[in-house]
């Protein structure tokens, strides 16, 4: 029985490896909601577990990569201090101390294995499959970086990806509802990574949501990831329906689906996505000019906001107790939290983690070695100072880039980027616990790579993408515009 959708999966990537058409994007990020789905059954793997993301990752640096003068300009991409030099730097690094670190350091440090299951408390510090597995992990999103800045170089692509935050917003949601109403039974067939599952849990007489993801957690994360994106990169879609229509209403589903994860993390990505919200809110009515796309829903948005919270105080005048559920609730997961086993847990991760980077002179112990509650500390903990350093620093870079001039479109989308970063770090600090930061944010990083494209000028970006034959002195450049416009998903 999990032969079949196994099999579908390999029909539908190798459909979007060899269609000239976005399909290939859409596919990505559609299977973003698949992460208890191993595409390849983990008895051929050691018991390693491929979900969807990443293999299509690999997909698209194939097919982006393996062109004419593919690699040679995604080297170019890599090497260019303006693009992500610092990203590649960080990946030599990250491979350096992983290959070294778990060696020269075996048994001096505590850490806490990948795998809980190989241990309930510190571990001495050997190198382990995990090492390998979390390399590869890191390897495929720093790539696709790299691919994904040269593919989405076409304008045309660029809006393909944002519709297609749009497509995994809404398979997001759907395995939430399918799991909201019960039929678990259907959705075991898309469960075969070897995870440890916790899909029927109640927390306060409430369901917990976990949709088709492994735990609670990462399904809100997952909810609060795309909620993010799709918010701040809509005012650059270009179809006004998708824009107006679509958008809109993925942004409350996945808020209520968020919502229903009941999990910490997830809340506390809301709040902190709800604070950027309104900064943003506010610096569209500030600095934007009257006509342009940034000022679109201005006054829509906030006369839903003023309702919404109109609503709530009336309701809670006329019946109280109806928000009572909702209070033992928030209560149990946030004032609570502090005082929970996971809590203490999670906690004692991030410590131990935090320690072996001490332990190990600020080196690191490797990427795989040890598993931190924090996004950050799991960074520094597995890559070293250096790493951590290099990778933020390229997240800055990332946030201060410009568009050229008169590319409105790649404004809102670098505007957006700014906006859609902190609620996923915060994430991350709440509940991160590797420093592979994901196919996900991969995009989203090459996104803002491609609109700052020091080559490609945005009427050129804009223009047909098929290669100007008859100027060979322009081939190079419209021909890379080409290839940037095949399949996506």
């Amino acid at each position: 029985m999990n032969f079949v959708p196994v099999f579908f999966f390999w029909v539908l990537l190798l459909i979007g490896m060899v269609s000239r058409g976005p399909f290939i994007f859409y596919l990505l990020f559609g299977s973003m909601a698949f992460g208890s789905f191993a595409v390849i059954p983990p008895e051929l793997t050691s018991g390693l577990s491929f979900t969807p993301p990443p293999i299509i990752a690999l997909a698209i640096i194939v097919k982006y990569g393996g062109g004419t003068n593919g690699l040679s300009r995604m080297l170019d991409i890599s090497l260019r201090p303006s693009q992500c030099l610092l990203l590649f730097v960080f990946w030599i690094v990250a491979v350096l101390v992983t290959l070294l670190m778990p060696r020269l350091f075996a048994g001096q440090i505590l850490i806490i294995p990948m795998r809980l299951e190989e241990a309930s408390f510190g571990d001495p510090l050997y190198p382990t499959q995990q090492n390998i597995s979390q390399l590869m992990y890191l390897t495929i999103s720093i790539v696709t970086v790299f691919a994904c800045a040269l593919a989405f170089r076409s304008a045309a692509t660029r809006q393909h990806v944002l519709s297609a935050l749009c497509v995994g917003g809404a398979v997001t949601v759907f395995t939430g509802i399918l799991d909201l109403v019960g039929i678990g039974a259907y959705l075991d067939v898309f469960r075969t990574a070897t995870y440890a599952y916790l899909v029927d849990v109640e927390l306060s007489n409430v369901k917990r949501i976990v949709g088709l993801m492994p735990e609670a957690s990462s399904f809100g994360s997952l909810a609060v990831g795309f909620l993010s994106a799709i918010y701040f990169f809509r005012r650059a879609i270009s179809t006004p329906w998708i824009r107006l229509v679509a958008a809109p209403v993925l942004i409350v589903l996945l808020t209520l689906f968020a919502l229903l994860s009941t999990s910490s993390s997830a809340y506390g990505g809301l709040g902190i996505f709800g604070c950027v919200a309104a900064v943003e809110w506010f610096w569209r009515l500030l600095t934007a000019p009257k006509g342009s796309r940034a000022r679109e829903g201005l006054a829509s948005e906030y006369w839903a906001i003023v309702s919404g919270l109109v609503a709530i105080y009336l309701l809670a005048l006329v019946k109280p107790s109806l928000f009572d559920p909702l209070l033992e609730l928030v209560d149990t997961i946030v004032f609570q939290k502090t005082s929970s086993d996971s809590f203490i847990e999670r906690s004692m991760w991030t410590a131990v983690s935090l320690n072996a980077l001490f332990d190990s002179w600020g080196l690191g112990v490797g990427m795989g070695s040890t598993r931190a509650s924090n996004g950050v500390v799991a960074v520094f903990s597995n890559t070293g100072i250096a790493g951590g350093l290099l990778y933020y620093g390229f997240m800055l870079q990332t946030l201060l880039r410009r568009a050229r001039p008169g590319d409105h479109t790649g404004a809102l989308i670098l505007n957006a980027v700014r906006f859609y970063t902190p609620p996923v770090v915060i994430v991350g600090i709440l509940a991160g616990t590797s420093a592979d930061f994901g196919v996900m944010n991969a995009c989203i990083y090459a996104l803002a790579a491609a609109v700052a494209w020091p080559g490609t000028s945005p009427m050129r970006a804009a223009a047909s993408p098929a290669p100007a034959r008859s100027k060979p002195a322009t081939a190079p450049v419209s021909g890379g515009a080409a290839r940037g416009q095949p399949s996506r998903a």
